[in-house]
């Protein structure tokens, strides 16, 4: 919770830090504009993949919950299956020795023999079913305090989900904002190189997996940057790698920090198509499609777009 605060707060202080400095000037330079719009947009960053990790728990966290309460439901039936057992011993205890004299009991016995073998047999199994009880009894009680202990877990997740939905308006605002600011950059200004450009190679061909998640990327071309999204039309950065290695039945989180956490770490020197590639402190991922280029998911207001390497902080490759 707190670091979700810290970086909610980050946020909020670049935007204010940030964007007033350009309102206050009346005619900034282009390259002033667009370095404060980067500056924003590397702030939100942070905050976008902050919720997509959070969904990601908060998922877990249900799924878990719901696990769990069949468990409990299966354990009940077998705790009631259990006492149905031991009030049938009890029943053919009683019909069978509690209402008769003692000598009557023992004449009724076909032998001595038999005798013993019928009580000890219904006094192993009495015992069994009795341990099945107790046994059923601790794990029920073990079960209810997990089941507590995920439903507070759930609520504080939803209440920190709900905490960035709230700063999702305030975001997409701010994003507008952004994106009237840039309209005003000169029309032959030069193409910002951390946004997007250049032009797409073929894809790798072949089978490998990595192949086959560049592929996917490759016909993603075009589709506009949404918050939170995965497919199929629009796509924030962590969900269009999600979802390209997806197609090569490799399942990953909705978040960049996670992925790099979840996969195996490569150095540059290692690249090879469908690696993954990390910006701005773990805030921004892309693919990378080989001749030095990623295929990603920028910002809003830009489409999936091919651009060059430029200078990340990590790279891994999932798989």
């Amino acid at each position: 919770m707190q670091r979700l605060l810290r970086l909610l707060f980050c946020a909020t202080v670049a935007i204010g830090v940030f964007l007033p400095a350009t309102a206050a000037n009346a005619d900034p330079t282009p390259e002033q504009l667009e370095q404060q719009i980067d500056q924003a947009h590397d702030a939100l960053e942070h905050v976008v993949e902050d919720y997509n990790r959070i969904t990601e728990e908060l998922a877990a966290t249900q799924a878990a919950a719901a696990a769990l309460e069949q468990k409990i439901k299966e354990l009940q039936g077998k705790y009631d299956s259990a006492q149905v057992d031991v009030g049938k011993l009890a029943a053919t205890a009683y019909k069978n020795g509690g209402g008769l004299s003692d000598a009557e009991f023992l004449l009724n016995a076909a032998n001595s023999n038999a005798l013993a073998h019928q009580v000890e047999a219904m006094e192993r199994v009495t015992r069994s079913r009795q341990r099945d009880l107790a046994g059923f009894t601790e794990a029920k009680s073990q079960y209810d305090a997990e089941k507590k202990r995920l439903a507070d877990l759930m609520s504080a997740q939803s209440q920190q989900q709900k905490q960035i939905a709230e700063k999702k308006a305030a975001i997409e605002k701010e994003i507008k904002r952004l994106e009237d600011m840039e309209r005003r950059l000169p029309a032959n200004r030069p193409a910002n190189p951390s946004v997007g450009g250049g032009t797409p190679k073929t894809p790798p061909s072949g089978t490998g997996k990595g192949a086959i998640a560049v592929r996917y990327a490759y016909a993603q071309l075009g589709k506009m940057y949404v918050f939170g999204a995965a497919g199929p039309n629009n796509f924030d950065c962590s969900g269009l790698t999600m979802m390209a290695w997806k197609q090569a039945g490799v399942s990953l989180p909705h978040n960049a920090a996670q992925q790099y956490q979840r996969t195996a770490h490569v150095t540059k020197a290692q690249l090879q198509p469908g690696d993954l590639v990390y910006y701005n402190g773990f805030g921004h991922v892309g693919l990378y499609i080989g001749n030095g280029q990623i295929i990603h998911a920028s910002r809003s207001g830009q489409p999936v777009a091919v651009r060059g390497l430029l200078s990340p902080i990590a790279y891994s490759r999932p798989g």
